[in-house]
């Protein structure tokens, strides 16, 4: 199988999905992993798709745009495998709230990244003034989390903001029995 990344952002209207999945399905594509998402109104997915052949990445972003709209902005590169930019470890939710300002995620990001902490998931928005943060990070087995969390709340009180960190299992169960299971 030959195998694309595709990222794909547009204004946001209904049949975005709808177009492209049409147009990886006619190819004889099939979607591995998708994420998608809407901010602002604005629509945006990435993709790996896999394909019995290699076809042309300007082809194959024509015919998604030819199914989905040309309002779309289409990139797309030959996924290449490689050995895991990460290190094995534990899953966290990292979150952070402060009035809004220039710099949280910055310095959020770059203590995550001192520490060889990856951000696996990031959803960052504003309400009511205050700039809400949530990632989930893979914690490397050989740091002590009980002084990656009390490093974060260091990092966030200095940026004059809060920030926890709390194993995904607790997270999880947390929101779960206070907003019961909406699932």
């Amino acid at each position: 199988m030959i195998k694309y990344i595709i990222s794909i952002t547009a204004k946001d209207r209904p049949g975005i999905v709808a177009g492209l999945s049409e147009a990886i399905f006619e190819l004889g594509g099939n979607l591995e992993v998708a994420s998608q998402t809407v901010h602002q109104s604005y629509f945006a997915m990435i993709i790996l798709g896999a394909f019995a052949r290699e076809i042309a990445t300007e082809e194959l972003a024509r015919q998604i745009r030819q199914k989905a709209g040309q309002d779309l902005h289409v990139y797309i590169t030959p996924y290449q495998p490689g050995s895991p930019a990460v290190c094995s470890g534990q899953t966290f939710i990292v979150t952070s709230v402060g009035r809004d300002k220039p710099g949280i995620l910055h310095t959020l990001a770059t203590y995550l990244a001192s520490k060889n902490i990856n951000i696996d998931d990031l959803y960052c928005y504003v309400e009511n003034q205050e700039f809400i943060v949530i990632c989930q990070v893979t914690v490397p087995a050989e740091l002590d989390v009980f002084m990656v969390q009390a490093d974060l709340e260091a990092v966030g009180q200095e940026g004059g903001f809060t920030a926890s960190m709390q194993h995904e299992n607790i997270f999880v169960a947390t929101n779960e029995l206070r907003l019961g299971n909406i699932r």
